[in-house]
């Protein structure tokens, strides 16, 4: 059965009728795409995929927006040697987000929010959108990284939690969302501090993180922090797919190439 207002709408939980009955009216869908890789010794590896997911599951209940499951495999060489961190190549990951998307688009979805919740996904997940726009003209796409909807939303991040640098990891905010989460599946007793990590070359977390946390005061996250951290997000979210689910799509204009006709009639009048 499709869930009651006021719930997240699952893609997985519903059945092909319940599919059918929705997409008649509900053209849009989000799919979350994260990753399976080490987040410290405090936090389980499905960080990214928890915190995506509950973003977009509490979208879900605001909008009707359906959410797909999310892709808990993503581009995590960059972690190196630390165990547990499961990857997947770019060029499988471009893979699947297409073919996911050609199944939605069979599904009479037109509107599709790919919503990251891991910075390394970004080279595949836009590669996937420029794919995605050529093959299916009239599909309309977003990519969004979940922290960073609007710069309105970073504002109030940075406002709320003025230790959140631009590049964390397994650090205060990412320790909060979790706690907010699932804290079932966070050891604050193993949760250490470290520096922020600014450069300007980028590396393997290995080469410079001796934990796998990157960034500071991951002792002092509370579930607290997260819940207005997710709040804050959410709130900016929702509210901008109320106005995308209304949004048209612009004009397609045909730009043919008539000179080789033009030619053709020319020789042919000669």
């Amino acid at each position: 059965m499709i869930p009651n207002e006021g719930k997240p709408i699952l893609w997985e939980e519903m059945s092909w009728k319940d599919v059918d009955k929705l997409t008649q009216t509900m053209r849009m869908a989000i799919i979350p795409t994260a990753a399976c890789e080490q987040h410290g010794p405090h936090l389980p590896l499905a960080v990214d995929t928890i915190d995506c997911y509950e973003v977009a599951k509490r979208v879900s209940a605001k909008t009707g927006v359906p959410v797909v499951p999310p892709l808990m495999y993503g581009c995590s060489q960059s972690h190196g040697d630390f165990p547990g961190t499961l990857s997947i190549r770019p060029e499988t990951m471009i893979r699947m987000i297409c073919e996911i998307a050609e199944w939605l688009y069979k599904s009479r979805i037109r509107k599709i929010l790919i919503l990251n919740g891991h910075m390394w996904n970004w080279g595949p997940i836009y590669s996937a959108r420029e794919n995605l726009r050529y093959d299916f003209p009239d599909l309309q796409l977003r990519v969004l990284n979940w922290w960073e909807t609007t710069n309105q939303t970073m504002s109030k991040l940075v406002e709320d939690c003025p230790v959140f640098p631009s590049y964390i990891h397994a650090n205060i905010a990412e320790t909060a969302c979790v706690l907010a989460a699932r804290p079932d599946l966070v050891d604050m007793k193993q949760a250490v501090d470290e520096d922020d990590f600014e450069t300007f070359f980028e590396y393997r977390m290995d080469q410079y993180s001796k934990s796998g946390v990157v960034g500071r005061d991951a002792t002092k996250a509370t579930p607290e922090l997260g819940e207005k951290l997710f709040g804050t997000v959410v709130g900016e979210l929702a509210s901008m797919i109320q106005k995308a689910l209304h949004e048209e799509k612009p004009k397609q204009y045909h730009h043919h190439n008539n000179n080789s006709k033009s030619s053709k009639a020319t020789k042919k009048s000669e």
